[in-house]
């Protein structure tokens, strides 16, 4: 091999070389700026969910909110109100129905003493690994 060949291989090392830092390089950047979208798109959904979450709050400070609840929950109403509350059938029937004790069958429960009660822990573990009865 003369000195060109050498001189010829060592520059297509160092070609190969700079390709190789370059494609890298370009694939760092690459995976960086996607990482950097997907964080910015995060954050927008964040940004959002916070706003949504303020103004909800924001509502539940306000009085009409609070009047609204304890009008709903704790019946209060005010001296000029007429209240007329409206209920599904369901929701009635659910709290005026009863039901007689004629009706409701009445179970016996037996109490029913494990086989394994009055075994050693010994007898339990050959009951329960081999199924045999060692009392």
């Amino acid at each position: 091999m003369t000195k060109n060949h050498h001189i010829f291989i060592i520059l297509i090392v160092i070609i190969l070389y700079i390709l190789y830092s370059i494609i890298s390089y370009k694939y760092k950047e690459y995976t960086i700026n996607s990482h950097i979208k997907y964080i910015a798109s995060l954050n927008e959904d964040i940004k959002f969910k916070i706003e949504e979450a303020e103004s909800i709050i924001e509502y539940k400070k306000s009085n009409a909110y609070k009047n609204k609840v304890l009008k709903e929950d704790q019946w209060l109403k005010n001296k000029w109100e007429i209240v007329i509350y409206l209920t599904t059938e369901d929701t009635y029937n659910k709290y005026t129905n009863s039901v007689s004790k004629e009706e409701t069958p009445i179970v016996e429960i037996e109490k029913k003493i494990d086989e394994t009660y009055w075994m050693s822990i010994y007898q339990k573990w050959i009951y329960f690994i081999f199924k045999k009865d060692l009392r």
